[in-house]
């Protein structure tokens, strides 16, 4: 009797601990599953801030252009005041129907050509926030994103510039310039790094200025860093040296300039495998005429609609100077893709005639670009 009654004890005693085990568990699941329920309100919360709609320049700086080609421009940055400085910055451009993608990597340090009647030098890709914010404070964020895309000769319809501020928030360690900071960047807003640092991710609050939201911003990093399975992938990466010639600033400091006709060159070759099918099967010849008092606008306006994939067979002044621009189409219905891609380069309100200019000219469009085009240069 004696025997029977250890026995009972000992498994009422380990019954006991079973169910204490089993309430343990499921207390630690039940926390477990309110602290990722936690971390994902926060994720999906975190807001971004779109600089674009202060100051009503979205047209301006970024593409409105809806079709098959998708261009997404990402900035870093470290610093703070005037140490503040841009680090990395990255384009990926992505067409899902012809599975091929681009990335483009611009390391800051690289100097940029067509400043110097502002600023008395060539500027460092670096300088171009503190530059902004030299020329209308509050505006550098906005003066860096349109410089960059002047840079490059083509608009990007997304942006993501990771603040100083917001890459602290998250952890991110800087190891200077270098391609794979856009994979470690990834890594850092991992599902686990995310659930690590959810507590301070509530501060990541506007410091990361984007026209996209949070949540969308972990799969263009992602994307940009490793790419697409199946995607043909490539890679043009403006730091080699094939895309740089020496140059020096007044100081007599010798300095990286990037060479943009040969960049242009390896780009247009490329740009035409993620180019939009509607916008590939025209093929139309567009000529550009500088009619306003601004010098070199032609070759400019010309040089962003070449990087878009149109043709442009001649550009230079008009015989008169123009109050307002106006794009010439000879045939609207046969050239609309191109006429939309025209249109998105030149953000300002011009005048559409649908026929040719009284000077001789042999496009299929023709811009001719008027005063009223130095709104553009409002910075």
């Amino acid at each position: 009797m004696p025997r029977r009654r250890r026995v009972k004890e000992k498994s009422s005693s380990t019954k006991k601990k079973i169910s204490f085990l089993k309430i343990l568990f499921y207390i630690v699941l039940t926390l477990g599953i309110l602290y990722l329920i936690y971390s994902l309100v926060i994720v999906f919360s975190v807001k971004t801030k779109d600089i674009t709609t202060e100051f009503s320049s979205s047209g301006y700086i970024l593409s409105e252009r809806v079709d098959s080609l998708k261009k997404t421009l990402i900035i870093l940055e470290k610093g703070s005041g005037e140490n503040r400085r841009i680090t990395d910055v990255y384009v990926y451009l992505t067409n899902p129907d012809k599975q091929f993608e681009i990335v483009i990597y611009l390391p800051a340090h690289i100097y940029y050509t067509g400043l110097e009647e502002k600023f008395g030098n060539e500027i460092a890709v670096a300088s171009f926030r503190y530059a902004g914010d030299f020329l209308e404070k509050g505006r550098g964020v906005e003066y860096a994103i349109w410089q960059i895309n002047q840079l490059l000769g083509f608009k990007s319809d997304k942006y993501i510039y990771f603040s100083s501020e917001s890459l602290e928030a998250i952890s991110f360690d800087y190891d200077g310039p270098n391609f794979e900071n856009i994979k470690n960047l990834n890594s850092h807003l991992g599902f686990l790094h995310m659930l690590r640092y959810a507590s301070s991710l509530g501060s990541l609050d506007e410091k990361i200025y984007s026209n996209i939201p949070f949540y969308d911003i972990k799969l263009e990093i992602q994307n940009a860093g490793y790419g697409r399975s199946k995607y043909i992938r490539k890679i043009i990466n403006l730091g080699e040296d094939d895309f740089l010639v020496e140059g020096s600033l007044v100081t007599g400091d010798k300095i990286k300039v990037l060479n943009t006709a040969e960049y242009d060159k390896v780009f247009r070759d490329l740009f035409e495998k993620v180019l939009d099918r509607g916008l590939e099967n025209e093929r139309v010849r567009v000529e550009v005429y500088n009619g306003s008092e601004l010098t070199g606008v032609a070759s400019s306006f010309g040089r962003k609609i070449v990087n878009t994939c149109c043709d442009v067979v001649r550009y230079g002044n008009a015989p008169n100077t123009e109050e307002k621009t106006k794009v010439y189409v000879s045939n609207m219905e046969k050239f609309s893709n191109t006429y939309r891609v025209v249109s998105d380069v030149i953000p300002i309100e011009f005048e559409t005639v649908e026929g040719r200019p009284d000077f001789m000219t042999t496009g299929d469009i023709v811009v001719v670009l008027g005063k009223d085009i130095k709104s553009m240069y409002s910075f």
